[in-house]
């Protein structure tokens, strides 16, 4: 793991109103003494990690201009990451700033950015060489032969250096003993080059790291290939082009290359302009989607929406979909023709179809091809009389992940899928706290407010606590939450977070599926805790024996809420996803194969997306927060089934 770290303070956050730029800041937690060096225009900025604030030591006028900001011990902890926050220094001025952190506590630099590269790590960036991939676009969920092509282009590699290749987890395990089997993997070019290992790499848990040792080097301008054959890819729509692991859930290429040129083994990514692109894009139409309202009262507007996707529910679908159907409404043994969709396209993959005013009883819709054959069923919708008492049934899903922390996929672009394709009431954000920054959340929760609509849409400020005692999803009805990072002290114990929020009846909180460890039941609060997430992306948490249930349950490390209840907790249940491709409710699955094909990057995350039902007196965040509180919701494994 690479020890000595250079920070491109490009990549920092601002805000409006914010007297800082920031940023998540990563390095491997072991205790030493550390340097600071910022290159910088800016004539007096102030760096503040977690608690340590620094300041200038020492100017090196250069050009560039260096400032030493002195050595210190204070800057590790035990999971590795912090926040940096700097003040005195602008947007602009940071965009050719850097910050280094060496544990060569002795060591002047100066000069350019690419001499301490090569100075620290043996190798810069910019001379660690090229890569390119085929293919380097693909049909989502296909099975592939990739060929990665290194080239050391302008500058040799000298003897025993080595390269490494990252694959991620959830694609065939790769070995080198049968080249026609899955997973096969083998050098071409260059007889000299060996496979040396294939691990699990010791940077992030999600992947393998293939290290090729090249005894005689490779000359400049020299290159050779890596194969690798693989059953399993992505299923779902997604393009990765970075190169540098700045974290261990830094989304990589397939196959993305990093060069180490001595036996220390610092593996130096290659320079952004210099990696691979690699896309993978949603398949043809195969499936319809039909979506109505959970229950409603009579004198509302109903619409029925239907989405086109491929075979794993992507959208839009590549290709035409079929516009030759009919739809029907069906109560009590009764069939009213709905038309076609025809005239009715939102774009050219969805339509929507409001319904006329419908008596108080209970329906579904269905869609016929052209031959009268059934394509596609809508989950059922319940109208109640107009004054009647009982709440409405809303539909949602309340744990969703982005690039914002270690998922993928635009923030804001989950709030517009979950309205527009999976036709949700209700959704909420929850990433990771520890993994984005305080003017990223500045933004994260404006843009969660501007996307409200109470009556159509509702958006929950919310985020994923994580440390010591498990993971725990945190919501608010407020327009903004009091962060609680999990990872750094102190918030890093969960009775500080339980000893702010227990009077605040505007918040509430819940741990998820596997992570509701055996410490549960010893720091549960339940002033705040008040459900459970009994299903998610993981599986099912009621009971071990359940044949969904995920394996962190089955193998004992986790409580179940059979275990929960029968110990008296009172607890309401919610179904989500931990769905980490920037979706919510309606994700990327694979029909056929659940349980045993990733739908997101863990090999472990490999069913369905769940559903939470929400027994609402009003589509608004009072109401939605009051119903988690009361325990008014019920979970479900993707089904929108109603429930008295």
């Amino acid at each position: 793991m690479r020890d000595e770290r250079i920070f491109a303070l490009k990549d920092c956050s601002f805000y409006p109103g914010s007297e800082t730029l920031d940023m998540v800041f990563f390095l491997p937690p072991e205790e030493k003494p550390r340097h600071l060096w910022l290159m910088t225009e800016a004539e007096n900025p102030i760096l503040r990690i977690d608690d340590l604030q620094l300041r200038v030591q020492k100017v090196i006028t250069g050009p560039p201009r260096w400032l030493d900001m002195g050595v210190t011990t204070e800057i590790s902890s035990p999971r590795g990451f912090g926040q940096l926050r700097i003040r005195g220094m602008t947007p602009k001025e940071a965009t050719n700033s850097f910050l280094v952190v060496t544990s060569q506590t002795d060591l002047e630099i100066s000069g350019e950015i690419k001499g301490v590269e090569e100075e620290l790590w043996g190798i810069s960036r910019e001379d660690a060489g090229k890569t390119t991939i085929s293919p380097s676009r693909l049909i989502v969920g296909e099975p592939a032969c990739f060929t990665v092509r290194y080239s050391a282009e302008a500058k040799a590699l000298p003897p025993k250096s080595r390269i490494r290749f990252y694959l991620p987890g959830g694609f065939a395990q790769p070995q080198t003993k049968n080249l026609n089997k899955n997973g096969a993997l083998w050098c071409e070019g260059d007889d000299s080059i060996q496979i040396e290992s294939i691990i699990g790499s010791e940077e992030s848990h999600e992947a393998n790291d293939i290290i090729c040792y090249l005894p005689q080097g490779l000359p400049s301008a020299g290159n050779f290939s890596l194969k690798y054959r693989t059953s399993t890819t992505y299923i779902f729509p997604c393009c990765f082009h970075k190169t540098d692991r700045k974290y261990w859930y830094s989304k990589l290429p397939v196959l993305s290359a990093a060069v180490a040129v001595d036996e220390r083994k610092v593996f130096v990514s290659l320079a952004e302009e210099n990696g691979h692109i690699v896309e993978f894009v949603p398949g043809p139409a195969e499936r319809l989607h039909l979506f109505l309202p959970g229950r409603r009262k009579r004198g509302k507007e109903i619409m029925l929406s239907g989405v086109f996707s491929d075979r794993y529910s992507n959208v839009p679908p590549s290709g035409p979909v079929a516009t030759d159907i009919r739809l029907l409404l069906l109560s009590n043994g009764k069939r009213t023709s709905l038309g076609t969709p025809a005239k009715h396209f939102k774009d050219k993959h969805r339509f929507e179809v409001t319904l006329p005013n419908l008596k108080p009883g209970i329906y579904r819709a269905i869609a016929l091809d052209g031959s009268s054959k059934t394509i596609a069923t809508s989950n059922p919708l319940e109208i109640l009389p107009a004054d009647s008492n009982e709440d409405e049934i809303c539909w949602g899903e309340i744990h969703g992940h982005t690039e914002m922390s270690d998922g993928s996929g635009r923030f804001p672009e989950l709030y517009r899928h979950t309205r527009d394709e999976g036709h949700l009431d209700f959704v909420a954000a929850t990433d990771h706290a520890c993994y984005f920054s305080d003017n990223e959340w500045s933004w994260m929760q404006d843009v969660t407010n501007s996307c409200n609509s109470p009556g159509k849409f509702i958006t929950l400020i919310g985020y994923e606590w994580a440390g010591k005692q498990g993971h725990r999803n945190i919501y608010t009805s407020r327009n903004y939450l009091k962060l609680f990072r999990g990872m750094y002290q102190p918030t890093s114990i969960l009775q500080t977070v339980w000893e702010y929020f227990k009077e605040d009846k505007t918040v509430v909180a819940g741990p998820h599926k596997h992570t509701s460890v055996k410490g549960f039941m010893e720091f549960h609060q339940p002033l705040v805790e008040r459900f459970f997430e009994v299903y998610s992306m993981w599986g099912a948490s009621d009971s071990p024996d359940n044949p969904l249930a995920c394996q962190s349950l089955r193998e004992g490390h986790s409580a179940s809420a059979d275990e929960l209840l029968k110990k008296g907790f009172l607890l309401g249940f919610t179904g989500g996803g931990d769905c980490h491709e920037g979706h919510c409710g309606f994700c990327s699955e694979d029909p056929k194969r659940q349980g045993k094909v990733p739908h997101t990057f863990a090999k472990l995350i490999c069913y369905r997306c769940g559903m939470t039902a929400g027994l609402l007196k009003h589509l608004d965040r009072k109401s939605l927060i009051s119903a988690l509180r009361e325990r008014r919701t019920y979970a479900t494994t993707g089904a929108r089934i109603l429930l008295s």
